[in-house]
């Protein structure tokens, strides 16, 4: 696989964690975010399986231990932790300003990435990280327009709030 074969899976990616907020807001209506996140985990963890062993099968054998444990790490912090927090976020700041927060990941993972495994800072990556901070501090300080319309039937007004 090349580099640009990797952006286009990432991209697809993000289509699928784009609706997954959508879909986890829409499902709230009838369950708590923890029994989704049940869900999601078991229907998710059962396609990767199968996947898994049907493409990747000698990888599978040949994993060492290190690897392993940052694999387990992973799985701990990013899946039922990620996304029963993200799903609880969802349910109260909504899909759009819950995702966008989880937009900062970029930022995270260049802080780790840079400290921990000694990749380099680039001019692009750092000015990358500083529009995702304004764009972030701009999602979180909107607030909601409001319209006032005056109707002036029998003498009343009437606010109307969009």
């Amino acid at each position: 696989m090349s580099y640009l074969d990797g952006v286009i899976l990432a991209i697809i990616s993000t289509v699928g964690f784009g609706a997954t907020a959508v879909l986890a807001q829409s499902g709230m209506q009838h369950v708590k975010p923890a029994s989704i996140t049940i869900i999601s985990l078991v229907v998710g963890s059962i396609i990767v399986f199968i996947v898994a062993f049907i493409l990747e099968m000698d990888e599978l054998t040949s994993i060492s231990i290190i690897a392993l444990l940052f694999i387990l790490l992973n799985a701990v912090l990013s899946y039922p932790i990620g996304r029963l927090f993200n799903f609880i976020g969802v349910k109260y700041a909504g899909a759009s300003r819950a995702s966008s927060v989880i937009g900062i990941a970029p930022l995270i993972t260049t802080g780790l990435a840079v400290w921990l495994t000694d990749e380099k800072l680039t001019f692009t990556i750092l000015i990358g990280t500083i529009l995702i901070l304004i764009g972030i501090t701009l999602i979180l300080s909107d607030r909601p327009i409001r319209t006032t319309i005056n109707n002036f039937n029998d003498d009343n007004q009437r606010n109307i709030v969009d």
